[in-house]
């Protein structure tokens, strides 16, 4: 989710933090599509909004995709260290991260429907502040490698490498309708990063020893 899909220019409005967002009180009846923050009542946080945003790392400044990407491999990694075996079984030589999958699973299921919902309340394709999609896309970069920093940082930059440049199939994936169209590109980012990974993780075994 790198690259966010430009939009029609929209109403000024604020999101930071759901705390800021208001409404108005009524809403002048018009054809015109005013965003929520430009209204005059207090707007609650919703479900979808903590989940799009990664809870609310999406709001951090310049980057919210390498903020997102960084706070789940983080998730990721503290997780797997604390769980049994890492949380990680293996194939033959290849360590198959049960854990990440997990995550990955519910990340890409539940940012769909919420990344979603998000977009259709502020009449956006991608808004910038999503950023369940790099969560799904790390997670799924992590599942073919155990809980090693060396590990993760490779999954880290090669799934932010697959994430901007968005080759071939990846691209067209941003093309499907709502939620769809948010998360699933950086789902095959995630997975064409995940043997790159693993790759550079038996390369830093046979350097380091």
């Amino acid at each position: 989710m790198a690259t966010k899909k430009k939009t029609a220019p929209r109403p000024a409005r604020q999101k930071p933090v759901a705390a800021q967002r208001t409404f108005e009180n009524p809403a002048p009846a018009a054809t015109t599509y005013l965003a929520p923050a430009t209204l005059g009542r207090h707007a609650p946080v919703t479900w979808y909004e903590v989940i799009s945003t990664g809870f609310f790392s999406g709001y951090l400044p310049k980057a919210p995709g390498t903020w997102g990407s960084i706070f789940a491999a983080l998730i990721c990694f503290v997780g797997a260290r604390l769980l049994p075996g890492e949380g990680v079984f293996y194939l033959g030589p290849v360590p198959v991260s049960w854990w990440a999958l997990a995550l990955a699973g519910l990340a890409t299921a539940g940012g769909i429907y919420a990344s979603g919902l998000y977009a259709a309340e502020w009449r956006e394709d991608d808004p910038g502040e999503v950023v369940i999609d790099e969560f799904a896309g790390i997670f799924f970069a992590c599942a073919l490698i155990p809980a090693s920093p060396i590990a993760y940082l490779a999954a880290f930059v090669f799934f932010r490498i697959f994430d901007i440049t968005k080759p071939g199939i990846i691209n067209k994936l941003q093309d499907l309708p709502g939620g769809y169209g948010i998360v699933v590109d950086d789902v095959a980012a995630g997975i064409f990063a995940a043997p790159l990974a693993f790759g550079a993780h038996l390369l830093a075994l046979k350097i380091l020893g």
